[in-house]
């Protein structure tokens, strides 16, 4: 199998009958038990890895599992860390060590699963797994085939019968924050969400960090670490000063140490803190922590990928995230001293549009480029049209132009950006991922 073939086939299985997540709350630990079958069949690679550190929340929790794995790496663990969704290809859905999973190797994995799914559809009582099962147990494969001795594994939705959950013991789990995402699919409020991003903590969980700031919300995880009877540190109020934000990064003290960000905003300090009471609580020497957190390259998290003009690439697509966004936005564009800013954004169809788009307007852009969220068939679009005349009752002066194709919103940006402009792409992970593979190709 080459790896096109391999992908598409991957993608094919889209169309087979199952219960897909979180639609019946009658049978969520379905979801956990049929790639559990799975696994079996495929010799268990979740059970050759020692060590697995789990992380979920509303926003945060990539930023997060790139922080823990370059931390481990730093301290010469063999570690591995999967990520969803992936910024561009497939392949960077999985890392060890400095490098992505290759396209042969995917190829290679895909074509040892495909037989092995025949027996299972043969053999089980449950229905098809769905492609984000698939992808946890193809990280699996890889990282027991590389003798991984830590995984970081980063929760797709939820938490508690997500198929990252299906990891057998945990050193660490990390919950950044809750705010109101996948709302109708993992909960209806910040309450019932918290209870299911809790459920990453299990009997079989050693340590918990919890990064919610809200007491109320809090509690309910707090309350999932006591009936589990596992110790947990509540990282709210961390004690952070001396924060430097400058073209390069973002620097700050933090009990006593200093510490350097590859990324911009205090949000990231949030989530490095995180890390940092994570690898304490592992035994990792403090050079360590340091030396793996300034070597964090984070795609996709206000990326720059170019400065003149100044292009931000950005996956932010909740509100809670728009919100970090533009505030980052705004203290880069005073850094690099730029001239206007230029939008390029695509939602889906599924989330919250009115109220991200409440915060990234009021950057007042010279103008704004609508397209797809992203090309793939299987994703919902927001309504374009019905986006630029939102739009345009709150900035009527702002040139608003639509594009089928987040390519060609992009090209059309930067002919009509000026040197010392700022062009940023957000509101989609797929979308700036997107815009980000074009120019890797």
């Amino acid at each position: 199998m080459k790896f096109a073939e391999a992908y598409q086939w991957i993608l094919s299985l889209s169309n087979m009958p199952r219960k897909e997540y979180m639609n019946d709350p009658r049978l969520c630990g379905w979801y956990l038990k049929r790639l559990q079958a799975l696994l079996n069949i495929l010799g268990n690679p979740e059970q050759k890895i020692p060590h697995y550190i789990h992380i979920t929340g509303t926003s945060g929790k990539g930023s997060t599992t790139a922080f823990m794995h370059h931390i481990l790496h730093a301290a010469g663990h063999r570690v591995g860390s999967t990520y969803s969704p992936h910024p561009s290809i497939i392949t960077e859905r999985w890392k060890i060590g400095d490098r992505y999973m290759t396209k042969k190797e995917f190829a290679e994995i895909v074509s040892y699963i495909r037989p092995k799914l025949d027996e299972y559809i043969r053999t089980t009582r449950y229905d098809m797994v769905s492609f984000f099962e698939l992808t946890e147990a193809i990280g699996l494969i890889f990282f027991a085939r590389h003798r991984v001795t830590h995984a970081v594994m980063e929760v797709a939705a939820g938490g508690r019968y997500d198929s990252s959950n299906i990891i057998p013991h945990k050193d660490m789990a990390i919950i950044t924050n809750i705010g109101l995402d996948h709302v109708g699919i993992i909960g209806n409020n910040k309450s019932e969400i918290a209870y299911e991003k809790a459920g990453i903590i299990t009997r079989k969980t050693s340590y918990a960090i919890i990064g919610e700031k809200n007491t109320r919300i809090a509690k309910i995880i707090e309350a999932e670490a006591q009936k589990h009877r596992v110790p947990y540190l509540r990282v709210h109020k961390p004690t952070v000063s001396d924060i430097h934000i400058a073209q390069n990064g973002t620097s700050f003290t933090y009990h006593g140490q200093r510490y350097h960000l590859t990324t911009y905003g205090e949000h990231q300090i949030s989530n490095a803190v995180l890390c940092i009471e994570a690898a304490i609580q592992l035994g990792i020497p403090a050079p360590a922590i340091r030396h793996g957190l300034a070597r964090t390259i984070q795609p996709l998290r206000m990326e720059i990928i170019s400065h003149k003009p100044l292009v931000i690439l950005d996956g932010a697509h909740n509100e809670d995230k728009i919100s970090s966004t533009v505030k980052t936005c705004s203290l880069l564009t005073s850094l690099f001293n730029t001239k206007k800013l230029h939008l390029i954004i695509g939602f889906s169809g599924n989330k919250d549009i009115q109220a991200m788009l409440t915060h990234l307007l009021t950057l007042r852009p010279t103008s704004i480029a609508i397209t797809r969220n992203t090309t793939n068939q299987f994703r919902k679009v927001a309504d374009m049209s019905e986006l630029k005349t939102q739009i345009h009752k709150q900035l009527p002066r702002t040139k608003i132009e639509l594009f089928l194709d987040p390519i060609d919103a992009y090209e059309y940006t930067m002919k009509n950006a000026g040197t010392h402009d700022c062009v940023i792409a957000t509101g989609s992970i797929f979308m700036s991922g997107e815009i980000r593979g074009s120019r890797t190709r």
